[in-house]
């Protein structure tokens, strides 16, 4: 109230400047001037009382205003958002503006000051520089939708799983049943697909499919199914802080507007299957992704997405992702083979009592050691299976298989030729280490059944297309190794009788 103070006695006595400055606690200089400025402006106090300070400093104090120069100001909006891409800088920025303004452009430091100025007005929130194309947010909404068995009419929940690029906010969704590492991998294949192109990091929360352990010393360790999948499309995997929300505001705004636009317009309706509610989720997100963001300017996510996510981004790999779940620091037995759902599978005898990393694909087992592949086998698709390389083998092991395997072979050609062949066919379709057990339970069949009923049911066994040591010892025990297939018994010819017609009744 100082001013207004000043003013006061100035306009209301008949004391002179030193005594008000003295009254005042201000300099005489500074009451001379509050005395011209009064005079020059015609103001009374009645006038004054009205004002505020901040008013009475804008007619008595505007000498620096009036004498500041006019300046044609840029969008700081544009400037705010071309900070994003890589490389651009406030002097490039300010280089651009300069080389289109003729008259009225600002200095260099004076473009900084405004911009800084433009900058804290956005809020005290430290805000996160999102770069185009480089951060994909993920995670799983915490409100759920739910699918009907058209049976029992009971709802079951499923997941909605969320991803949303940082710079445009372009955002996809889709349901999966579980959070399970297969679900999770598999929305995020079908996310790349729907934007065409890959980003730089994955930024998911710290759920296990994404996140195995954090620890002080070495940080988030990821699951090594997901580094696989994140590998393969040459992206890094940076998850973030515990209990930090802040750290992924992008997707848990994305997750919000996921459940204000999808599942309250989905309330109402009932789905039969996954599929289903996915096709429903799908057409959704197109209006979404096409409304105009009062905050951005009145551009939509895709408009945005076309502008600045899409030209920063990667192309997808031309070979498609396939599914595979790692087992990390499996120990090498004695008998150099690692065990996968019941099978085993050979590994170089050298890795014995050392630990491999499995990758496990629908078709093919891969072993790596010090993140070198040093084993690939064909997954075996019958339980108990032995898969052995001779490259694997000691050279005795080797060797007494490879004279094992002779003396049997020989032994076949003797007992039958449905046993002979039985045993090649087996060869063909296994190791050698697994046809030996086979061959052994042969010979054993043999002295419990006798060699004529073995070779019968080697040739039913034949016949049938079975290649187990299973299927004979079946046939052995319920004595049906001489009874005709089901298709041989429905194409045999009926027996002669004089009540069957023949052809000749038909022409």
């Amino acid at each position: 109230m100082v001013k207004k103070g000043v003013c006061r006695l100035l306009l209301t006595t008949d004391l002179s400047n030193r005594e008000i400055a003295e009254r005042c606690h201000v300099s005489h200089n500074t009451v001379g001037r509050y005395r011209e400025r009064l005079e020059e402006e015609g103001l009374t106090w009645a006038q004054i009382v009205e004002l505020s300070e901040p008013q009475i400093d804008a007619r008595l104090n505007n000498g620096r205003e009036k004498a500041k120069q006019r300046f044609i100001e840029p969008d700081w909006s544009y400037v705010h958002a071309e900070l994003h891409w890589t490389g651009v800088t406030l002097t490039l920025l300010y280089e651009e503006y300069a080389g289109g303004v003729e008259a009225g452009q600002m200095s260099d430091r004076e473009f900084r000051r405004r911009y800084d100025r433009y900058k804290r007005s956005l809020g005290l929130v430290m805000r996160q520089v999102r770069r185009p194309g480089e951060e994909l947010f993920v995670d799983y909404s915490g409100k759920r939708p739910s699918i009907t068995d058209p049976a029992t009419g009971v709802r079951q929940p499923v997941e909605l799983w969320v991803g949303v690029l940082g710079a445009g906010r372009k955002t996809f969704a889709v349901c999966t049943m579980t959070q399970q590492i297969p679900d999770w991998i598999d929305a995020h294949v079908r996310a790349l697909e729907y934007f065409g192109a890959c980003p730089k990091y994955l930024v998911p929360d710290n759920l296990k499919s994404a996140v195995v352990r954090i620890s002080r010393k070495e940080g988030h360790y990821i699951n090594p199914t997901y580094q696989g999948f994140a590998d393969h499309y040459d992206m890094m995997v940076l998850p973030t802080r515990a209990r930090k929300p802040k750290d992924k505001a992008s997707v848990e705004a994305a997750v919000r507007l996921a459940q204000m636009w999808i599942l309250a317009r989905l309330r109402n309706r009932t789905f039969f299957s996954i599929d289903e509610l996915n096709r429903a989720v799908e057409e959704l997100l197109e209006p979404l992704n096409s409304k105009p963001m009062r905050t951005r300017g009145g551009k939509s996510r895709n408009q945005l997405f076309e502008q600045l996510d899409l030209p920063a981004m990667r192309p997808l790999p031309v070979q498609a992702y396939e599914f595979a779940e790692w087992k990390i620091d499996v120990p090498v037995p004695n008998d150099y083979h690692v065990a996968v759902d019941g099978n085993y599978y050979s590994v170089p005898h050298t890795l014995v009592a050392r630990k491999v990393n499995l990758k496990i694909c629908a078709r093919v087992i891969e072993i790596y050691h010090h993140q070198q592949r040093v084993a690939t086998h064909e997954r075996a698709n019958t339980p108990d299976s032995v898969k052995t390389k001779a490259e694997h083998q000691p050279p005795a092991h080797r060797l007494y298989g490879e004279e094992q395997l002779a003396e049997l072979v020989s032994w076949s050609e003797a007992a039958g030729e449905s046993v002979n062949a039985f045993v090649r066919q087996h060869l063909q379709l296994h190791s050698g280490a697994a046809s030996l057990q086979v061959f052994r339970g042969l010979k054993s069949l043999s002295r419990d059944f006798g060699s004529e009923r073995l070779e019968q049911a080697c040739s039913r066994a034949l016949r049938m297309k079975a290649t187990s040591i299973t299927s004979v010892r079946s046939m052995l025990a319920r004595g049906i190794e001489n009874s005709p297939l089901q298709n041989e018994a429905a194409n045999d010819s009926p027996p002669a009788h004089e009540n069957v017609r023949g052809a000749a009744n038909y022409e």
